[in-house]
């Protein structure tokens, strides 16, 4: 690569004005869509998804809650019945995944954001 040596100026050339610097042009960024927008200012999910995810969040939460705890309060005497209980074996798990269905149902139900389209049966006609 070879390498560049920079001008210095001529100080027996006559001096004129000072030039002035041209601005450089501002290069526009294009808007990038958001993860959550669909092109506009709407979100994807619509009002009863993000309930149906918040739902699902909490009986997940409740679940996990359910399946807690266990110690024993003496430690020298096993209870099966505190570990195996029907709390923790059964109900704990059906919770968490109702859920887990749940948010997932929430995902993949279809919004209901009403959509502007030009057929609507509202808008009156212009001519």
């Amino acid at each position: 690569m070879a390498k560049q040596h920079q001008r210095r100026p001529n100080p027996h050339a006559k001096q004129s004005a000072p030039q002035q610097r041209k601005a450089a042009p501002v290069r526009r960024t294009e808007k990038k869509e958001s993860i959550f927008s669909s092109g506009s200012r709407d979100f994807i999910f619509g009002r009863k998804n993000f309930i149906y995810m918040g739902i699902g969040l909490g009986l997940i939460l409740l679940g996990l809650a359910t399946m807690a705890g266990g110690s024993m309060p003496d430690p020298n005497k096993w209870e099966p019945e505190r570990i195996y209980s029907f709390r923790r074996i059964t109900l704990a798990p059906l919770l968490m995944v109702a859920g887990f269905i749940t948010v997932i149902l929430g995902i993949f139900k279809k919004s209901d954001a009403p959509a502007a389209s030009p057929e609507s049966g509202d808008a009156s006609p212009s001519e």
